[in-house]
């Protein structure tokens, strides 16, 4: 059970600082793109081994909020149903999925204890204006269960981009899968499938989907 726990938190204190923009820069270099990812990875690990629960939620939607266009995000998973919301609905659609991003990850375990992760940048690829930055992140009990520590690690890509002087993740890719484009199957069933492309339906699903799991969370921090 604590495996299980760990490798989702791994993949959730990355999936945390996922972004994305309109624009970048091509002024963008490979020494920064591996210092920027670098340097956030230590700090959400420094945010994760804290002691303070209060103080480290209040520090992971700051970095929720202030490196993640959510904006976007909301946009991009529901794809082409965005263009058929009326403009209230959009207007009602957006905060709604900003409270289901920080819900969501607030469900997993938010505790480590140090060395229980460890990563490695391994290296970064150039591809028009966007670094790709191939990364490794190490779960300590993973790597118990294989002879080889190495293939304990699991496989990261972050996408960043270059906007307005400011680097961010447009797209996380975790062993093969892509976080936008699995975040966008995920809300495609509950409109196409779920809710029959009734997108007040769907508004209604997520609405109380969204509060239960603030009713959980708020629970679990009071125990």
């Amino acid at each position: 059970m604590k495996l299980k726990y760990l490798l989702r938190l791994a993949l959730v204190l990355f999936m945390t600082i996922l972004g994305a923009t309109a624009g970048y820069a091509k002024d963008f270099t490979v020494a920064e793109a591996q210092a920027w990812t670098d340097g956030k990875g230590q700090e959400i690990l420094e945010i994760m081994t804290s002691e303070k629960s209060a103080e480290k939620l209040q520090k992971l939607d700051s970095l929720l909020l202030n490196d993640v266009d959510l904006d976007y995000a909301a946009r991009f998973v529901v794809g082409k149903y965005w263009r058929k919301m009326t403009p209230e609905q959009q207007e009602k659609y957006i905060p709604l999925f900003k409270r289901y991003t920080s819900a969501l990850y607030k469900e997993y375990p938010l505790n480590l204890d140090k060395g229980d992760v460890t990563y490695t940048v391994d290296k970064v690829i150039t591809d028009k204006d966007s670094q790709f930055v191939h990364c490794t992140i190490f779960i300590k009990q993973l790597e118990k269960n294989v002879d080889d520590a190495s293939k304990g690690g699991v496989k990261v890509v972050f996408r960043l981009v270059k906007n307005n002087g400011k680097i961010q993740v447009r797209d996380l890719q975790i062993m093969e899968s892509g976080f936008l484009h699995a975040y966008r199957e995920r809300f495609y069933k509950m409109i196409y499938e779920d809710n029959d492309e009734e997108i007040e339906w769907f508004l209604e699903d997520l609405q109380q989907l969204t509060d239960d799991m603030e009713e959980k969370n708020a629970e679990q921090a009071e125990e």
